[in-house]
């Protein structure tokens, strides 16, 4: 994450820049209002805008107000976060109105400083997501794959058909997990930086990561009881399933959801089933929809404990568990994981499920 720091003072200036480079960010520095607006327009890789209120030629209301007024129409991410006095209450309530992120009061306080760096970084990477999200339904889009000839469209249209099939078999409460996979998918897709046609694929395939318990024994996948070995044996089996029920679909989404379906319950470290796959053998789709499948698991009831609050699973994930390891993820995908945890948490929290539903959405062991 790259910040604009403007600060007239040389010594706090310096002594400001030092600590964040040693925090891992990339700094540039402005000396004035109007060094950092010119800074700021010439540099896009900027996303904070690190701002005093009282600096000379233009204050810091000044450039953030005159930066909106050029970037609006451009709809750039960025978050801006301004160090003050205590006695600069009007510039506050000025630099509230233009937007302003967070402020930090002179002298600065250094875990403040950080926090409020850290929250920046998670609003704007949630704004690239949504902004990202927002762009899939652009009803132009007409994206292909290499030697393919289906289009997303296309393959939406097989993805809702098989999902609507689905939707008759699967188990009352399967739509909010579903949903909830494909969204956070689509998350980890973004924040990993994968291309946009990919991040769509994703986004859809994962909707069928599970459609192989269509072939399976229901009464085994609603049990509201622990799973005996032989039961959660037999589970493993819908991995295989799914692979089988897709292909017969030429097209290049429902080819993501064979990968998906297939290997969802692999290990990177090799320990996962059905094939046993390591490392990059796995499909990175295949690796992220098993580790925010993994999280969501975590989230939901299962008869042999409660729901897992947000903070205890991501515990769960980085340190591990009698079921979980984190040798279990791609180590990329897992670190997209952990900075995406809030976007991540409201994505679970936007489709919670109600209790009775929760109980029975999956009961194989996570």
């Amino acid at each position: 994450m790259k910040i604009l720091l403007a600060e007239d003072d040389a010594q706090v200036r310096t002594e400001l820049r030092e600590l964040l480079v040693e925090q891992g960010y990339d700094v540039t520095t402005a000396i004035d209002g109007i060094d950092a607006f010119e800074k700021f327009r010439a540099d896009e890789m900027i996303e904070i805008l690190l701002l005093d209120i009282r600096m000379p030629r233009a204050t810091g209301i000044q450039t953030l107000d005159a930066i909106k007024k050029i970037e609006s129409a451009n709809e750039r991410v960025f978050e801006t976060l301004f160090i003050t006095g205590a006695s600069d209450n009007n510039a506050i309530v000025s630099a509230l109105k233009l937007g302003a992120f967070a402020f930090l009061f002179k002298p600065i306080v250094v875990e403040e400083l950080l926090k409020e760096l850290s929250e920046a970084t998670d609003s704007i990477n949630q704004k690239h997501y949504r902004n990202f999200q927002n762009s899939m339904f652009n009803p132009n889009l007409e994206s292909r794959a290499p030697g393919k000839s289906g289009s997303i469209k296309e393959g939406m249209g097989a993805t809702s058909e098989i999902a609507a099939i689905g939707a008759e078999h699967y188990a009352p409460g399967i739509e909010q997990h579903v949903h909830r996979i494909s969204e956070m998918a689509l998350c980890i897709a973004v924040r990993l930086g994968l291309e946009t046609q990919h991040c769509q694929q994703i986004r859809l395939a994962s909707l069928l990561h599970d459609i192989g318990k269509l072939g399976g024994p229901t009464d085994i996948y609603t049990a509201e009881r622990a799973l005996t070995e032989e039961e959660f044996e037999k589970t493993k089996d819908h991995t295989r399933l799914g692979a089988a029920l897709l292909e017969h679909y030429d097209d290049p989404i429902i080819e993501v959801a064979q990968n998906i379906a297939l290997q969802h319950h692999e290990n990177w470290d090799g320990s996962g089933y059905p094939a046993g796959l390591k490392g990059d053998e796995i499909s990175i789709e295949a690796a992220i929809v098993h580790a925010v499948d993994t999280y969501d698991n975590l989230r939901s009831h299962r008869p042999y404990r409660a729901a897992l609050p947000h903070h205890v699973a991501m515990e769960i994930l980085v340190s591990g568990d009698e079921k979980s390891n984190p040798d279990h993820f791609h180590p990329g995908v897992l670190q997209a994981l952990l900075s995406q945890h809030r976007e991540i948490e409201a994505i679970y929290e936007r489709y919670r499920p109600i209790d009775v539903e929760s109980k029975i959405t999956d009961q194989t062991p996570a």
